[in-house]
């Protein structure tokens, strides 16, 4: 796959070569554009593919995941130990991983894999470094999500930044290819998914992305900081946080890949792992280790291929590093056989955002922010590339700290097994990539000599209510806004992949009390019984396996509670054995998936490079265009004859839509969003939650599952349950489609529901002259044009022009108070140009350039040039023509030309036709040229993964 993929962008490379010495203009810019949006697709699935398939842990600061390593990896009694390439063993608890005291401890991630092999006995611990890239936008992270902004850059003080960087840099040459254009295009995927819409379209709209991106590798290393500090505000603690990133990292020749020894690990000589590693960029060591090293050893290759060792800081080696890999021993995949399939991946915590004021940034707070911005990046990247197979989701008992947990969640769900449950059923596993790992369990079953009282089935109850229904349900999932919890497949609706974990540790006679034993012994000796209620562990068990959460999303209560609940079995046993039935399939599965959009990019490819190729399909299809045109100026012309040419003023007028009737509109639009939005919250967010609505539902559909859910299964039921419905004022249509709003932008729908009413609005019956003119006697003329100017909205983007024109007036407003006037007079303005000229005024040079060509090749009777009405010479010989109108069309016809009015009736007339030829997609080429497209085609349709 990995070699088609080769091959693939082998091919974008000749196409674009092709494009650029083939196309101009616009047309050459969006062909270009769509074929780097392949190319980086195509790459992100390659850096998908070469990584080890990988199981990570993933969840709020302390919320267990550390011990879930441990348990994952470790022997029966025995700790996980690690080794050095000398064959040493080092206890990863005790002696590598950080204290963590119920406080923040890692900020890198950890890999455990039994496939990265060593190249130095001496440096067995390998490090993934970020990439300048990832640098810039881990500084964003912490700018836009952890910082409270003062005062933006203004849109206009945006546009004069990058033109001076315009300036500076077009007529530099090519200086480094460490931050290349698909690298800038990547940054602006991120923004657009991670960051304010309104922070996004500023940048984008004042063409950074665009201009930079030609531009980035005229840039040197000693030069980005004066470019990318823009994004942050150009702000000094943060540029000068980047700066010094940046220039530790050229002491390592940008490595991607470094080696260190197992000093470099280890807590007693200040481990990478520790986060306070970070802090020690701009103050002093402040720990408790004796033999504590400000720097390591670092052994790497350069990108030459020769070997370097150098000594390097341990604080900026942690700040640069995004994952560190502990090699496993072979023997491990004997007792742990999910390992030959897949890596584990340890992630930093995640923790509430800072509220820090960006003017008050101090180096503690500098290197805080950057803890910050790291979190969220690494598990972002690691998420939109694919780098996680499966996700093992740990949540403690206690209550959600943070708030983009939901969002998070959903977007890997969305990344890696489907965006609807229609989607995930196609991700063929036996188990699901999404491992809920309820830790902390011995919590939940603590004594309370307080509440827990026989009889008192409510106290019992509780644990499970705050865990499930609290905690996991409504903060850290949301299943109001994110319903894959209770929508997770279309045949079982329930997610279903939950487990439960105890600490050893913590279970014991000095923490829990629940087992006797583990300190002394290492393993349980025997339970400690309440003489209160020597019940208590039943009844409980009984509440757990009752519980309407848990008999909906356990796949077996029982043997969850007794996997996780027994004497000597934490939940560890029961994890491994499905994870290794995961890490048996998921790669697979994971790979049909791929493989499906691998297909899909290449299709998209194909359509992109046809679209200039001129082929004899093309030729019936022009062919076609021109007698549909020659059919509708020929009513026309018939209706216009003689005096008839005055109603050409009423057909305009029918045809155009005035301020007013798309202020109405808009008004309408925005007051049924709040509707709908009113609606959900106040009468439908229950169905909505237990019956989630699905893409592309229907009411039969949805009332169907409503029936199966509420058991209402004779005919008679159902009957009386719609009527039920009916009573209760329950709307079904309305329940589907509320919230709507969430799907697209404002100005998205705005622009795209004015189109949608033009359509139906030249239609209408009370268009006498549209109806006379073009609709009588059972003429399809009328459904010809409106089909046409479909086509031109969609071929020229009018909706999307729209939406970015009036986009500036929306963002940031509530919808109460949008600008309508400004808005309906912008929207009524463009879009009846476009009608005006028949979509003409929005073509480029390099269109109107292929139009010439096309008309000049194919004799197609195009008139391209609109020639000015010839003067008169005064008012009053103008006027004069007017009285003569009838003797005019009788003796001298041509000088109908003249007149304002047949003059612009048939520059509409002629740009009708032009406007039926310019749908076909007609291309200007050359026989060569077409004849390189041509093979580029062909090679491009022999691909399929």
């Amino acid at each position: 796959m990995e070699q088609k993929i080769q091959t693939q962008l082998e091919l974008i490379k000749k196409s674009n070569a092709w494009i650029k010495n083939s196309l101009d203009g616009e047309k050459q810019k969006n062909a270009y554009r769509n074929m780097v949006d392949c190319r980086r697709k195509l790459n992100k699935k390659k850096f998908a593919l070469e990584g080890n398939p990988a199981a990570a842990m993933y969840g709020e600061s302390q919320a267990g995941k550390s011990y879930l390593v441990s348990a994952l990896l470790s022997e029966a009694g025995k700790p996980f130990m690690v080794l050095d390439g000398l064959g040493n063993e080092f206890d990863f608890k005790n002696q590598i991983n950080p204290r963590g005291n119920e406080m923040e401890s890692t900020s890198v991630v950890t890999r455990f894999s039994t496939k990265y092999k060593w190249i130095n006995p001496d440096f067995p611990i390998i490090a993934k470094l970020l990439s300048p890239t990832d640098i810039i936008l881990v500084i964003c992270e912490a700018y836009y999500n952890n910082l409270k902004v003062n005062k933006p850059l203004s849109f206009e003080e945006l546009k004069e930044k990058i033109s001076s960087f315009e300036s500076i840099y077009k007529n530099k040459q090519d200086c480094q290819n460490l931050i290349i254009e698909d690298d800038i295009l990547d940054i602006e995927d991120y923004f657009n998914n991670n960051f304010s819409k309104l922070v996004y379209n500023n940048i984008k709209d004042a063409n950074f992305f665009e201009k930079i991106s030609v531009l980035v590798t005229k840039i040197s290393p000693d030069e980005w900081k004066d470019v990318f500090s823009l994004f942050w505000n150009f702000n000094p603690q943060l540029t000068k946080l980047f700066d010094d990133l940046i220039k530790q990292y050229k002491q390592l020749n940008f490595a991607d890949t470094i080696y260190l020894p197992i000093d470099a690990v280890l807590r007693s000589k200040g481990t990478l792992l520790d986060v306070s590693r970070l802090d020690e960029i701009y103050d002093s060591f402040k720990g408790q280790e004796t033999e504590y090293s400000a720097k390591s050893n670092v052994f790497y290759k350069d990108r030459d291929g020769n070997e370097q060792m150098t000594e390097f800081s341990k604080p900026y080696l942690c700040a640069l590093t995004a994952e560190l890999i502990f090699v496993l021993p072979e023997t491990i995949k004997t007792n742990k056989p999910f390992l030959a399939q897949t890596d584990l991946l340890d992630f930093p915590g995640l923790r509430r955002s800072e509220n820090t004021s960006e003017d008050k940034i101090t180096d503690l707070s500098l290197t805080t922010l950057l803890r910050r911005g790291r979190v969220d990046y690494l598990f972002n990247k690691y998420s939109s590339y694919e780098r996680i197979n499966t996700l093992l989701f740990c949540q403690k008992h206690s209550q959600s700290g943070q708030s983009v947990m939901p969002e998070k969640l959903n977007s890997w769900i969305g990344n890696m097994i489907g965006k609807t449950s229609a989607e995930r059923e196609n991700f063929k596993s036996p188990v699901s990539p999404l491992f809920v790992i309820s830790t902390w369990f011995n919590k939940d079953m603590e004594f309370d000599n307080n509440d827990d009282k026989q009889g008192k089935i409510q106290s019992l109850n509780e644990r499970w209510n705050q865990r499930f229904s609290k905690t996991l349900e409504k903060e850290i999932f949301k299943i109001d806004t994110y319903p894959w919890l209770i929508d997770w497949t279309k045949s079982n609706p329930n997610f279903q992949n939950i487990f439960l974990l105890r600490d050893f540790d913590k279970s014991s006679e000095f923490n829990s009390q629940i087992y006797i034993g583990f300190n002394q012994y290492k393993e349980e000796k025997e339970e400690k019984i309440h003489n209160d209620y020597p019940n208590f562990r039943e009844d409980l068990k009984r509440s757990f396996i009752d519980f309407d959460f848990v008999k909906r999303h356990f796949e077996n209560p029982s043997e969850s509670w007794d996997r996780a609940a027994s004497i000597n079995e934490d939940g560890t046993k029961l994890i491994i054995e499905k994870l290794t039935i995961a890490a048996n399939n998921i790669n697979s599965a994971r790979l049909e998936k791929t493989q499906t959009e691998l297909n899909e990019i290449s299709q998209t490819i194909c359509a992109e490079l046809l679209k200039h190729f001129h082929s004899n399909d093309k030729d019936k299809e022009l062919q076609k265009a021109k007698s549909i045109a020659g059919d509708i100026q020929f009513k026309l012309d018939t209706a216009f004859r003689g005096d008839g040419i005055k109603l050409y003023g009423q057909l305009m007028k029918e045809l155009m839509i005035d301020e007013g009737a798309v202020l109405e509109l808009y008004r309408k639009k925005i007051d049924d969003i709040e509707h709908r939005d009113v609606i959900n919250m106040n009468i439908y967010s229950t169905y909505r939650q237990r019956i989630p609505v699905v893409e592309n539902d229907t009411v039969d559909a949805y009332f169907e599952r409503l029936c199966t859910h509420y058991e209402k299964t004779s005919e008679e039921q159902k009957e009386y349950f719609r009527t039920e419905l009916e009573l209760k004022q329950i709307d079904l249509e309305e329940l589907i489609h509320s919230n709507s709003n969430l799907i697209k932008n404002n100005a998205q729908q705005l622009a795209e529901v004015l189109l949608e009413h033009w359509i139906a609005y030249v239609a209408l019956n009370n268009k006498n002259t549209i109806q006379q003119i073009l609709a009588s006697e059972g003429s399809s003329a009328l459904q010809d044009m409106t089909e046409l100017f479909q086509k031109l909205f969609e071929k020229l983007g009018l909706a999307k022009l729209i939406a970015e024109k009036i986009r500036r007036y929306i963002d940031g407003y509530n919808k109460t108070d949008f600008p309508y006037e400004i808005i309906a007079d912008i929207s009524a303005e463009l879009l009846n140009k476009c009608i005006n000229t028949v979509g003409f005024e929005y073509f480029d040079e390099s269109e109107i350039s292929d139009l010439r060509q096309a008309n000049e090749n194919n004799n197609l009777g195009l008139v391209l040039d609109q020639h000015t009405n010839p003067k008169e010479k005064s008012v009053s010989e103008l006027f004069e023509k007017i009285e003569n109108w009838t003797d005019i069309i009788q003796s001298k016809p041509e000088e109908m030309k003249s007149l304002p009015s047949y003059h612009n009736y048939l520059s509409w007339y002629n740009r009708l036709k032009i406007g039926f030829v310019s749908v076909c997609d007609i291309p200007n080429y050359d026989i060569v040229a077409n004849e390189k497209l041509g093979s580029i085609i062909k090679e491009s349709e022999t691909i399929n993964y």
